[in-house]
């Protein structure tokens, strides 16, 4: 039971520091807080179809994934599932050079994104659903585990269908699908990191990796 109680304790120390360290990145660029969770607007976990909710990614998990991503001016970015737009704040905080989009189908999600976005003339945010999208302009592509499992095969079997050039995925939270694209044809995995701490910080309560995938077309 002690033990129990310290480790809420010591769990809730650290969520409240990266809390703190993200709304003040978040006030500074954005002009408010993305803190506060948005639930999905469909999810049915027993069957792993829907969309999750918008849980903004903590900057400094970001700095990490991105540490293995080297962004361009030739490339244009997209957040597929972006709620309310704290990759997008990261990479401008980053100093990304390229054109940085989201699409994100949460109406109160998608809002706070587009609002605070309008200031900057690199980002546009799209209110849509992500399978409607052409994929085609975009080279490297952000995925915060938006979709359940079934839902997240559907969309790569349509993603796949439509696109005509290599891009790159990044895959954060991707232990409950990312074994859908091993073996895969057309897909490569780059590299893969699991993450529970970050300079003594705990980041997440239980360990969560992210992935960074290539695919190509013409090796499927």
């Amino acid at each position: 039971m002690k033990n129990n109680i310290f480790q809420r304790v010591y769990n809730k120390i650290h969520s409240t520091i990266l809390n703190q360290m993200d709304e003040a990145s978040d006030k500074k660029i954005c002009g408010q807080s993305l803190v506060k969770y948005v639930k999905s607007v469909y999810r049915d976990d027993a069957n792993g179809v829907g969309m999750t909710g918008s849980q903004s990614t903590h900057y400094i998990i970001l700095k990490r994934i991105f540490s293995h991503v080297t962004l361009t001016e030739q490339d244009n970015f997209i957040d597929i599932g972006c709620g309310k737009g704290r990759v997008l704040a990261y990479l401008i905080k980053a100093h990304a050079p390229c054109s940085l989009n989201g699409i994100e189908i949460n109406e109160i999600a998608y809002n706070v994104a587009q609002e605070w976005t309008k200031k900057y003339d690199q980002v546009n945010v799209i209110s849509g659903d992500a399978f409607k999208l052409d994929y085609n302009p975009y080279t490297v592509l952000f995925m915060g585990r938006p979709f359940l499992p079934v839902t997240f095969k559907q969309f790569i079997e349509a993603f796949e269908a439509g696109l005509n050039h290599p891009i790159t995925l990044i895959y954060w939270v991707d232990q409950q699908s990312g074994h859908l694209l091993k073996d895969r044809p057309g897909w490569k995995m780059e590299f893969r990191e699991t993450l529970t701490y970050i300079k003594g910080l705990r980041v997440a309560r239980t360990p969560q990796g992210y992935s960074i995938w290539t695919y190509d077309p013409a090796r499927r």
